[in-house]
């Protein structure tokens, strides 16, 4: 039997959500941070682009390998006691990045990145799945979502100005040690569910009932749709702000590190307020599909005039980008939906095998958008306008694909979740 929180309970989550939204912060920083820095690493490790595209990739290949066995450690211990443990990769990473010379380093410091955020975002739905009413989880969800994307924009024009006085050395150093006091403050102010909550009298799973759990969230017929646009929405976004938008920025229109992380500044405060507007537009329209069907069309819209047109104004690309961080806000909705296809008991195996397909997709983008950048540089290593946009056009027909298969998938509505829960 599901209850709603009381309101007594709400207010208790208060400090909970502000901790867990802190080290979210701090994933998202770590996932986008390579974006502006991209050309300093690159002039000074020597490496290409291809080089450049695998070991931003390796942070979420390893996020990506990390999900399902998160989901279990979550369904298992909770997110209070697993999302801390696991930023000590994040911490060891960092500090590896920091003091890398060699491509195989610094990708071995993003994949250690990649391990160690790997449980926050989905360590903090499950606390939101037992603390908040389902017809309010993707405000909520929106909410930690435009929180974390925070982090973003301390990888944008602040991670600039500290490279610029530090060196991107420097700034990884200083992460190191935020993120072990943020990963303490964590531990201190989570609680993994309200007083009284199932989830403390519920029997520990053994092994062969934790294989069946993932089999019966594997065999859901609603996964693979979910799955499809999962992989390709969040990783066309990611492939701009966390690895080409700089080099993109720097190459066609010779911006500085400061002017490019100002237009990526801009991208992701777009980024910001379509989650939050998402997250309202949920409840007030009741459907997850038609958000998504629509965000998927308009962010298609948005690459192909990247891609079509032809050395754009800087203030016209720089529109391009605040729009496409606005509308990819819709990611968050396709989380909400992909909650909605499992039961309570099942929350952190169910979120995580779709997060890994978020992640696996984003790692895959990453290598084969470096592979198509590569193609185009010339002997005295310059990378012609046209390489972009065909990377543009490459990340437009990704969404069309997953966007015609996911068509396919049922609705999930706020209030058909609002009657199950009072049916229960």
């Amino acid at each position: 039997m599901t209850i709603a929180p009381p309101p007594s309970n709400l207010r208790r989550a208060a400090p909970i959500v502000a901790g867990l939204c802190s080290v979210y912060i701090l994933a998202h920083f770590y996932r986008v941070s390579t974006g502006v820095i991209a050309p300093d690493i690159m002039a000074e490790t020597g490496i290409g682009a291809e080089a450049m595209g695998g070991l931003s990739g390796a942070f979420f290949f390893a996020f990506a390998l990390f999900q399902i066995p998160v989901g279990i450690l979550l369904d298992r211990f909770g997110p209070r006691l697993v999302v801390p443990l696991l930023l000590i990769f994040a911490v060891v990473g960092a500090l590896v990045f920091a003091v890398s010379d060699s491509a195989l380093g610094l990708t071995i410091g993003r994949a250690l990145m990649g391990m160690g955020t790997a449980s926050i975002l989905m360590g903090s739905l499950v606390v939101a799945t037992r603390w908040f009413p389902p017809d309010r989880f993707a405000a909520v969800a929106s909410f930690f979502v435009a929180m974390g994307t925070l982090g973003a924009l301390m990888a944008t024009t602040p991670l600039a100005a500290v490279s610029e006085a530090a060196g991107w050395r420097g700034a990884f150093f200083i992460m190191a040690g935020v993120t072990l006091l943020f990963g303490v403050v964590a531990f201190l102010v989570v609680r993994d569910a309200p007083p009284g909550h199932a989830y403390y009298t519920r029997k520990h799973e053994s092994l062969r009932q934790v294989a069946r759990g993932l089999g019966e969230v594997l065999r859901n017929p609603q996964l693979k749709f979910i799955v499809s646009i999962n992989s390709v929405a969040y990783a066309a976004v990611l492939a701009i702000t966390a690895l080409w938008g700089g080099p993109y920025l720097a190459q066609v229109y010779g911006l500085e590190p400061v002017a490019r992380g100002n237009v990526l500044l801009l991208m992701t405060v777009g980024q910001v307020l379509g989650h939050l507007t998402y997250g309202r537009l949920d409840r007030i329209l009741d459907t997850r599909k038609g958000l998504i069907v629509f965000g998927a069309t308009a962010s298609i819209a948005i690459l192909l005039i990247l891609a079509l047109s032809p050395a754009l104004p800087l203030w016209g690309v720089t529109t391009m980008f605040v729009a496409f961080g606005f509308i990819s806000g819709y990611s968050v909705i396709i989380t909400t939906h992909g909650r909605a296809i499992f039961p309570e008991r099942l929350v952190g195996r169910g979120m995580t095998t779709n997060n890994t397909s978020v992640f696996l997709g984003a790692a895959i983008v990453q290598w084969a958008t470096g592979a198509i950048i590569g193609a185009f540089v010339t002997d005295a290593g310059e990378t012609p306008e046209v390489a972009y946009r065909v990377m543009f056009g490459f990340l437009a027909a990704l969404q069309i694909a997953a966007l015609v298969f996911y068509s396919r998938a049922q609705d999930a509505k706020p209030s058909e979740d609002l009657a199950r829960q009072r049916a229960d």
